[in-house]
């Protein structure tokens, strides 16, 4: 993420101060040629605002739903499927939902299907909540022994 930021200044700075202050600051990477709106970056809209919000929501309703069920010896705690657990709301719209779970732990995540960044929620059974964007540099293959 460091690469593509540093990349982005680069570029910005060669076009001039104009296209550093409106694409950079408003959350739009430089991403080879084409141009990414983030919407949770910057300038993100009261709308897009309130469905992220919904989904932390989401993601912490989850945790509190598992650590209800969970109560007792750390042994013979065991962690319910989703459509067992209770009160939750709906998935907020435009977030795809993963969901795995086992007798030692479950993992939630929450994607937004409209974001050009791809901005996700996820949590686990450790009940803390992580908000990302997927790395933009691939990387490609780099040969053992040369980093």
């Amino acid at each position: 993420m460091v690469k593509s930021m540093l990349i982005g200044v680069t570029l910005a700075a060669a076009a001039g101060p104009a296209f550093a202050q409106s694409n950079i600051a408003q959350g739009n990477i430089a991403q080879g040629s084409a141009q990414r709106n983030c919407l949770h970056a910057g300038a993100e809209s009261a709308a897009d605002r309130a469905r992220r919000q919904q989904a932390i929501d989401y993601a912490m309703k989850v945790n509190v739903a598992e650590m209800i069920y969970g109560i007792g010896p750390r042994q013979n705690q065991h962690y319910r499927p989703l459509e067992e657990l209770a009160n939750l709301p709906a998935v907020p719209a435009g977030f795809a939902i993963e969901f795995h779970n086992d007798d030692r732990g479950y993992v939630l995540s929450l994607k937004d299907t409209r974001d050009a960044c791809r901005y996700a929620i996820f949590t686990d059974q450790d009940r803390l909540i992580y908000e990302a964007v997927p790395k933009t540099d691939t990387g490609g293959i780099v040969p053992l022994g040369t980093r």
